[in-house]
């Protein structure tokens, strides 16, 4: 399967429907907004959301975007005007993104496989700068390591 928008858009949509009827789903992480709970590489088993009432903060929640699917943490819940907002954040993100109504939630995170096995997802306290600095780390790194390469 070639790697274009069109297909990016039909996987998503057979997503969502496996989700709606109650499937779980078994995908590969990519990106590092979720470092270091979840990494590039780590397989995500998501549950569908049945009720939004059982999500609390600190669950990993699956939404919904114009560009796909987007796993963040979710860390409050908001009620304004008779609606419920949730709000979620990158582990490693500097900001929290634009809140989510219900209708947009798709699932919930149950477990990552990573190369040392089977965990549960955890809510303890978040260091957001911290792993931000981890994840700038990395990038010098590999940038270095390319360096060193290509001069080589």
């Amino acid at each position: 399967m070639k790697n274009n928008k069109s297909d990016h858009s039909f996987l998503k949509e057979v997503s969502i429907s496996l989700l709606s009827e109650g499937k779980s789903l078994r995908i590969k992480a990519g990106g590092y907004s979720m470092f270091p709970a979840i990494r590039p590489g780590d397989i995500v088993i998501i549950a569908p959301v049945n009720n939004q009432s059982n999500l609390i903060p600190g669950d990993i929640i699956v939404f919904r975007r114009d560009s796909g699917f987007v796993l963040h943490r979710l860390t409050d819940i908001r009620y304004h005007e008779k609606k419920i907002f949730f709000i979620t954040r990158g582990d490693s993100s500097v900001n929290e993104d634009k809140p989510v109504t219900a209708d947009k939630i798709s699932g919930v995170v149950t477990a990552i496989e990573t190369k040392r096995g089977k965990i549960k997802p955890h809510s303890n306290k978040i260091h957001y700068r911290r792993n931000r600095l981890m994840i700038k780390s990395i990038h010098m790194f590999d940038k270095l390591i390319r360096i060193i390469r290509f001069n080589l």
